[in-house]
């Protein structure tokens, strides 16, 4: 058994992070659809798959935020990096974006980013007005966690917030 150094978060610290993941699941709801719309447009015409497995994992950062959700990492087959995702279905990802690994979610390749940059402004904007904001409510939920190491902060949030 290893023995971790654990630091309690304070009543502040609980709720910050409760306020945290509210707003990015909010944020996630929001950008979601506007994702999906550029992404119904030029996936199913692409000829090289970009959601492969390789990004199907969590870092230590996710495994922060899938804890912090109360959520465990899902169950992985053995398949190669390179490989179409698990997740992936003729209609998407399986997984609703909230869950997904950030590396996943932020992912554009050139075809998308272009399609992106040709249409409207105005979607695209706000598309990258709620990327940011996630980045933002990210690094503050893992500041708010404490700097530690991953599974340090996990124990931590799941003493915490589920106590």
């Amino acid at each position: 058994m290893i023995l971790l150094a654990q630091t309690q978060l304070t009543e502040a610290a609980r709720r910050r992070i409760e306020d945290i993941l509210f707003g990015l699941k909010v944020l996630f709801e929001e950008i979601s659809p506007l994702i999906e719309r550029y992404t119904s447009e030029v996936c199913p015409d692409c000829e090289n798959v970009c959601c492969i497995q390789r990004h199907a994992y969590y870092d230590g950062e996710d495994m922060i935020y899938i804890s912090a959700r109360g959520l465990s990492v899902p169950e992985y087959s053995e398949r190669g990096l390179e490989e179409p995702c698990e997740f992936l279905s003729f209609k998407g990802c399986s997984r609703p974006g909230w869950q997904r690994p950030f590396r996943c979610t932020w992912y554009f390749c050139g075809p998308l980013l272009q399609h992106m940059n040709d249409g409207p402004g105005r979607p695209h904007r706000r598309l990258v007005g709620l990327l940011q904001d996630i980045v933002e409510l990210r690094s503050e939920l893992v500041s708010a966690a404490g700097k530690q190491n991953p599974e340090t902060v996990i124990l931590n949030l799941f003493q915490n917030l589920s106590g």
